[in-house]
């Protein structure tokens, strides 16, 4: 018989593997602009949103069981050192339930809300780009809504949350900038199928869930510095 398994994860494991690609690409196709570049003059202040699509790892039922879709991460973060920074934001995230997947099929997904702290190391090399490494501390409440909660109840999970991130900078002008950042965030609970209001484990024992929930982001990243000019501002004497 046909591993029905297999042939579901592999074309996930392609799409995986093909928007970090696409991503790549567009990241390479940035630094190839026309941009008036150069480094960022006053990096002490600056507001960052983060855009990134979200994959499940480490508990299987989780993968297997919840699509990521997006994961919105917008903060504020100050450059107190000459290379350290301090950063507090929050996060929206949601995954959508894989309908085909699950022993009952439903739908709907999985709702993240939450706030963090930051803290990290900024380096720029040459005029034009940046290297950050962070990790991000917080708390956040997970909303579980299908069609099965319906009846079983929806379910409210508060956990906290450990994220750390990697950036690779490129400065539009003095006062903008782009990322590419990689991500890997580890929540504090484990996901096991009631939460989506399943009534059996799907063949899974009971140590597969036994895993925090756990997620690899790859996305992009638009940055504001304050107290800088745009190039091309006229600055009065």
């Amino acid at each position: 018989m046909p591993n029905f398994r297999a042939l579901v994860l592999r074309p996930m494991e392609r799409h995986t593997h093909h928007s970090i690609t696409r991503f790549t690409v567009i990241f390479i196709a940035l630094l190839n602009l026309p941009f008036a570049y150069s480094q960022i003059g006053n990096d002490k202040l600056n507001v960052t949103i983060e855009a990134a699509l979200p994959s499940g790892r480490a508990n299987a039922a989780y993968r297997n069981y919840l699509n990521g879709l997006v994961s919105v991460q917008p903060k504020l973060q100050y450059k107190f050192a000459k290379a350290w920074y301090g950063a507090v934001g929050l996060r929206y995230s949601y995954y959508t339930v894989s309908e085909y997947k699950v022993p009952k099929k439903t739908n709907g997904g999985e709702n993240t809300f939450g706030g963090y702290v930051e803290a990290g190391w900024n380096k720029w090399v040459g005029e034009r780009i940046g290297l950050e490494i962070g990790v991000k501390t917080g708390v956040s409440q997970h909303i579980f809504t299908t069609g099965l909660t319906k009846e079983t109840g929806i379910q409210y999970v508060t956990a906290m949350f450990v994220q750390p991130t990697i950036s690779f900078i490129l400065a539009s002008d003095e006062a903008v900038a782009y990322r590419w950042i990689i991500g890997y965030n580890i929540d504090g609970y484990d996901f096991k199928p009631y939460h989506i209001g399943q009534t059996s484990n799907g063949g899974y024992q009971p140590a597969d869930f036994n895993k925090p929930s756990q997620s690899f982001l790859v996305g992009f990243a638009f940055s504001y510095y304050f107290g800088n000019p745009r190039s091309g501002d006229e600055i009065n004497p």
